[in-house]
């Protein structure tokens, strides 16, 4: 389906004990490695202390990120067929920056995480309904839905970064850049087990994304094109949305892992989701222990950035931006 070759390891029960160790030790490391050393054999009272408020929760916040965000990215893109799209295509982001800059300074009563939330499905909402305008859901009036949308919930978020005060000014900047520095447990108990179930279901309707990247071909299959694009377009925005609610904006995972784990296992999605999630995983929460080391705070959304743009030009040289 895409321009790509199934590595040979993928297959072997090597290949597939390597995708369950590597998350597993992209998680110790993300427990015990930071600015503060810690032992695992031999804790003291300050270092359990950091591991159970900060980094363990950090760490699990970056597990949830690297499920929702690089199976939203797989999911558009058997969607839209089309390599080079994810997660934010429909206009989600734009919409939760907008719910976060008004639960930074106009209605803080309500919450940043569930504005963001709220806002984030309301543009993917709008997405949909623009995109149903010409009686007929397709890949292409979706992404113009999601242009649209995008652009509308841009223009607002900067007529409210004009009003904000300075304190919610800098507020709502430093969320857009994203970050697992500011996770809590509460956070942890809402979005790691709605990733896990949302990528449960995906990963049991796996074969619908198989059909679906056949294109309009799939009608001649009996398939409902229109029911399912809109069943996954939902859960995959649900899951952006979900997480950019709690960590901000974080780019390029969902373009980059899918075509990492494609270039691994193939096309096949009831291979490709659990190869997407492992990686998932390990990405983020190895960058976030990356950023730990570094000597200046980097919101991770920044490394995201500066690794994805060189493999985003990698992959359109070598797809031509297109699907086969």
């Amino acid at each position: 389906m895409e321009h790509y070759k199934r590595m040979p390891v993928s297959s072997s029960i090597f290949g597939k004990a390597f995708f369950v160790f590597l998350p597993i030790l992209a998680i110790f490391l993300g427990i015990f490695v930071g600015s503060y050393p810690t032992n695992p054999f031999s804790l003291d009272e300050i270092g359990k202390t950091i591991i159970m408020n900060i980094r363990l929760p950090r760490t699990l916040l970056a597990v949830s990120a690297g499920i929702g965000l690089s199976l939203a990215g797989m999911t558009f893109q058997a969607v839209f067929r089309n390599p080079l799209v994810e997660g934010s295509l429909l206009g989600v982001s734009a919409g939760a920056a907008v719910g976060a800059a008004l639960g930074f300074a106009f209605l803080p009563q309500f919450g940043i995480t569930p504005l963001a939330l709220l806002f984030g499905m309301v543009a993917v909402g709008f997405a949909y309904m623009i995109a149903r305008m010409g009686g007929r859901l397709t890949p292409v009036s979706l992404i113009l839905g999601g242009v649209i949308v995008s652009a509308l919930f841009s223009a607002v978020l900067s007529i409210l970064l004009i009003l904000l005060p300075n304190e919610g000014l800098s507020g709502i900047v430093i969320w857009m850049m994203g970050s697992f520095s500011n996770a809590e447990w509460w956070m942890i108990k809402y979005s790691l087990p709605a990733v896990s179930i949302i990528g449960v279901v995906i990963y049991l309707l796996s074969f619908k994304l198989d059909v679906l990247s056949l294109g309009e071909e799939a009608e001649l299959l009996g398939v409902n094109l229109t029911l399912w694009r809109t069943i996954f377009v939902f859960l995959a925005s649900a899951l952006v949305a979900c997480i950019v609610s709690f960590t901000g904006m974080i780019g390029w995972v969902g373009l980059v892992v899918p075509h990492i784990a494609r270039m691994i296992v193939g096309p096949e999605h009831s291979s490709l989701t659990p190869t997407v999630v492992s990686i998932g995983v390990t990405t983020t929460v190895m960058a976030d222990v990356l950023v730990r080391l570094l000597p200046f705070d980097v919101p991770v959304g920044i490394l995201m950035t500066l690794i994805g743009v060189p493999f985003f030009a990698y992959l359109l040289k070598k797809t031509g931006g297109g699907w086969s």
